[in-house]
């Protein structure tokens, strides 16, 4: 994040987060962290991802998740910070730093004893995150920056080392501009402000943001937009990065519990093919059983023997007999009848058994607002419930078949994803798959999806049907009611999409499989 646009940025900040109270703080991903604020607008969220790399700072109305415990530099920025109001900001912009002032009241330091000071948080870009208790006359003060003036600007680029406002992206952009137009690029910074500059390659997202316009010779055929919401252009390109490096973050982690799953289910499975080895083993005491059967009123039945040979008429040959020789011949011939007996009953569960695991998907994982009763595991292969579908803007999504898919469907999407359904009467569940917290969806994936949860509802051989979509995490169960019965706290939209029969097969991912 450039200095120039980390001073636009925190220059809209001080109006929103004055006064704001911190409710949260959480760091789902190492050298990522985000401050949620209860602002005048509502709740707000500071993100920073920090580092020698891709550093970018900010403000989202859309939540993050948390991910896993928090880690002990958060735990001790909640102990003091948590709760409290911002009582001011103070940005060094060239330094890619924010200050966050907080109330001060009675507050233990780190090697001192109880004393009035006042919590500062330092948002660094390149470095992190620091907790301070300064006294007043300690506190941060403002940058004392100089411009270069106008007759040394071209001798300044070339000792851009003294020249902190000369900041890489900038210097590149000032030798490709003439004398009089890197004059007034300098002066339109240094008085601030002003719209904001994305490219983009085709219909491809924006990926880089500037404070300024790019001359020809680096914007190269990229496609210029211009932004007048500085906050709101900032948050999208910051949700690209620093929401879909979490996103990262948790496919990894599933990876690498898919692996582990895949690992314990092989050894299961040799487990199961010994015993099975077993069992089969103890079955064969059967034939034993049935031959001194057949020969034991020959014998005398209370008789204790060690091993006994007897001839086998089906197979025309000589059958060595180990016994139990603290057992009577009648004893062991129920032994052996007992044991062909357990064998069978074990080979049967273990039949069931292998077959579960041999067919059983890596347990899906669930929304934290529709938990189970039961592990996904435990149940029937959700896989056979839903349909996958890849938009043609490449979203993917899915479908309930029945009312367990439609729960499936639920319960597999995260909180952040879009569900809708057909209103004012039954139909399919449809979720759209989103990559991050607030990610823009084209209408034209939105029209599929609805006319998907069209096609599987009471309103399929209409011409149009209304279509209701909320994010996951506002769909709640409704207690006692019948299956796929939801009670929705908050719809983003409600939309006429036209019905088209045909969509199902066009998007379907097991077609184009």
């Amino acid at each position: 994040m450039d200095a120039h646009l980390f001073r636009r940025l925190t220059d809209e900040l001080p109006g929103l987060l004055k006064q704001a109270r911190l409710e949260k703080i959480q760091s789902p991903v190492q050298e990522i962290f985000s401050f949620v604020f209860y602002t005048r607008l509502g709740k707000r969220q500071l993100c920073l991802r920090y580092g020698r790399q891709h550093a970018f700072l900010f403000l989202s109305s859309h939540p993050l998740s948390a991910g896993s415990a928090p880690p002990a530099n958060v735990m001790r920025l909640r102990k003091y910070l948590q709760g409290r109001r911002v009582r001011n900001l103070l940005s060094q912009p060239f330094q890619r730093r924010l200050w966050l002032l907080f109330e001060a009241d009675h507050v233990v330091g780190e090697e001192t004893a109880e004393q009035t000071k006042i919590p500062c948080l330092l948002l660094d870009l390149r470095e992190g995150v620091f907790l301070h208790f300064l006294e007043p006359e300690a506190l941060p003060v403002e940058e004392d920056v100089e411009w270069p003036r106008a007759e040394n600007l071209f001798e300044a680029i070339d000792a851009w080392r003294d020249w902190p406002v000369l900041t890489p992206t900038l210097r590149k952009t000032l030798v490709q501009l003439d004398p009089s137009e890197a004059l007034a690029l300098m002066h339109d910074l240094r008085l601030g402000g002003g719209d904001l500059f994305t490219y983009r390659h085709g219909d491809m997202a924006p990926q880089t943001l500037f404070a300024w316009p790019l001359p020809p010779a680096l914007a190269k055929d990229s496609i210029e937009e211009v932004h007048a919401d500085a906050l709101g252009i900032i948050e999208q390109l910051g949700q690209r990065l620093v929401y879909a490096e979490i996103v990262r973050k948790e496919e990894r982690e599933q990876e690498q519990k898919e692996r582990q799953y895949k690992k314990k289910r092989a050894k299961l499975l040799q487990k199961l093919k010994e015993e099975e080895e077993r069992l089969s083993k103890m079955c064969e005491a059967q034939q034993q059983a049935m031959l001194l059967k057949n020969a034991i009123w020959q014998l005398d039945k209370k008789a204790k023997m060690r091993e006994l040979v007897l001839f086998d008429e089906s197979q025309q040959r000589d059958v060595h007999l180990v016994l139990d020789e603290r057992y009577t011949l009648q004893e062991n011939m129920e032994r052996l009848f007992h044991t062909a007996q357990r064998g069978k009953r074990g080979l049967i569960f273990l039949k069931e058994r292998k077959d579960r695991l041999e067919h059983e998907d890596f347990p899906l994982e669930t929304n934290a607002t529709d938990q189970p009763k039961a592990p996904l595991s435990k149940q029937q292969n959700v896989g056979q419930a839903i349909q996958e579908f890849r938009s043609s803007d490449g979203f993917l999504m899915f479908r309930g078949k029945n009312a367990r898919g439609n729960l499936a469907c639920r319960r597999i999407a995260k909180n952040h994803d879009i569900w809708l359904h057909v209103l004012n009467g039954p139909g399919a569940h449809v979720v759209i798959r989103l990559q991050w917290p607030g990610q823009e969806v084209p209408e034209r994936t939105l029209r599929e999806a609805g006319q998907l949860a069209a096609n599987k509802s009471w309103q399929q051989h209409a011409d149009t049907a209304a279509v209701q979509y909320a994010e996951i995490r506002h769909i709640k169960a409704m207690k006692g009611a019948a299956a796929g019965t939801v009670k929705i706290d908050k719809v983003l939209l409600t939309r006429e999409v036209p019905v088209d029969a045909t969509v199902d097969e066009r998007l379907s991912l097991t077609r184009q499989a």
